[in-house]
């Protein structure tokens, strides 16, 4: 008899054990779905607020000088949920199409690539535009990227996007977009850059310009009356610019495409990046046309 009670007993014991993990992976997969649920919506709200920031920062192009877009980030939200936004001027940056093969290289030496492999990029970039198919040393033309992997196309001809660098043989993926996005335009219309727009990290891989220089000029141009032409001539005189740099940094504002990225966060620090490429026209009243979407850029870390 009590042999049978202490089975029972047993078998009870078991039973709540049982009961109690069944309970508790239940809880537990409630609440996976319900934080993968709020995920979804975080994700939703942030996407929605950088798409918010990028349709304020068209208005703003459209309604107001630029320079006044250009000077700071644009911050706006919506409760608990926000965005930021910055407009970059594509005469800031280094146009792909007309950079000399010598800035060329340098500027990926400066980017970090060995001597050798910033050769490689440097002709495989020339190639790449060039129209003929006559591949130089180190370079790649049609017969080169048919024998690859995912075969693609050269150009042949003037890069119309940045994006087309990653295409280039010998660029990873990495490279370009911590590098080669944040630095090349196909719209920069002039082979130097305007020092007032340039971001920092344009102006540290131009050749000629130290580090001390190019942060220099970007605390200069916070500053009231912010840094002129005039001011950078005595940085050649202290070493921290050669007269290479100087011309580089001295290009007109010859460009009206930009550059909108919109970040959007909500409180639980999801965040989702958005970015394009617009083209604000005066002809006719001033108007704002789209060139390019990323739906879900990379966020950018350093300047």
């Amino acid at each position: 008899m009590k042999g049978n009670r202490g089975v029972a007993l047993l078998l009870v014991l078991w039973s709540l054990v049982l009961l109690g993990t069944m309970a508790l992976a239940f809880s537990w997969s409630m609440r996976t779905e319900a934080l993968a649920a709020r995920n979804g919506i975080d994700e939703a709200r942030a996407y929605f607020q950088a798409r918010t920031g990028v349709n304020r920062a068209v208005m703003l192009l459209a309604t107001v000088p630029t320079d006044n877009v250009l000077a700071a980030a644009i911050p706006g939200g919506d409760g608990d949920a926000s965005y930021e936004v910055r407009v970059e001027s594509e005469d800031g940056k280094v146009d792909v199409n007309l950079v000399t093969e010598e800035v060329l290289l340098e500027i990926l030496k400066k980017g970090g690539l060995p001597e050798e492999e910033a050769e490689s990029v440097r002709d495989a970039i020339l190639d790449w535009r060039d129209k003929d198919d006559d591949a130089r040393p180190r370079g790649a033309e049609r017969a080169e990227y048919a024998r690859m992997p995912e075969p693609v196309t050269p150009r042949n001809g003037k890069i119309l996007s940045v994006e087309e660098l990653g295409c280039v043989r010998g660029v990873t993926r990495e490279f370009h977009r911590a590098f080669l996005s944040r630095v090349f335009t196909a719209h920069g219309n002039s082979p130097k850059v305007n020092f007032l727009r340039a971001p920092e990290i344009v102006l540290r891989s131009l050749p000629g310009v130290s580090v001390e220089a190019a942060e220099r000029i970007v605390a200069g141009r916070a500053e009231e009356p912010p840094i002129t032409a005039a001011d950078l001539a005595p940085m050649v005189g202290e070493g921290l610019l050669t007269a290479q740099g100087l011309a580089l940094i001295s290009g007109p504002a010859s460009s009206n495409v930009y550059t909108i990225t919109a970040t959007g966060k909500t409180e639980n620090d999801v965040t989702h990046v958005v970015r394009c490429l617009v083209e604000v026209s005066a002809s006719g009243g001033k108007s704002v046309k789209m060139l390019g979407w990323l739906d879900k850029a990379p966020r950018e870390e350093g300047g």
